[in-house]
């Protein structure tokens, strides 16, 4: 049997999207409670159909909404039950984050640590 990509461990391609360390953290996150409550194949659904979100966004960064006028400017696209938030990089878009739809995004991006933010710039940076 073929193994299933992790999230995080995926090599970006040219305009396509990138990961941050949290949302990574936030993928695995997700398939565990996933898996824990409906079962391993609804949770390998789950994170299939987030990871497709995320292709199309990159594919059509400017579709997201754009949450400019907070204490950090990020666009953001539903994903089933989710919200995919991303920023735009060289390479196509950075996902910072997947939260769930009921929590409050602004405080949660406002929440994140400078270590979070350097690693968005040093994305931005790269060619």
């Amino acid at each position: 049997m073929a193994r299933k990509p992790v999230a995080g461990n995926d090599v970006p391609s040219p305009a396509t999207f990138l990961l941050t360390r949290n949302a990574a953290l936030d993928l695995r996150r997700i398939h565990t409670r996933s898996r824990r409550e409906w079962g391993e194949d609804i949770a390998d659904q789950y994170l299939a159909d987030l990871y497709a979100v995320m292709g199309v966004a990159a594919a059509n960064p400017g579709k997201g909404r754009l949450r400019q006028y907070r204490s950090t400017p990020f666009l953001m696209v539903p994903a089933r039950q989710h919200f995919v938030i991303y920023d735009l990089v060289p390479q196509g878009i950075a996902v910072l984050t997947i939260q769930h739809q009921v929590r409050h995004i602004e405080t949660l991006i406002a929440e994140l640590t400078p270590a979070f933010h350097a690693e968005v710039e040093r994305l931005k940076r790269k060619t």
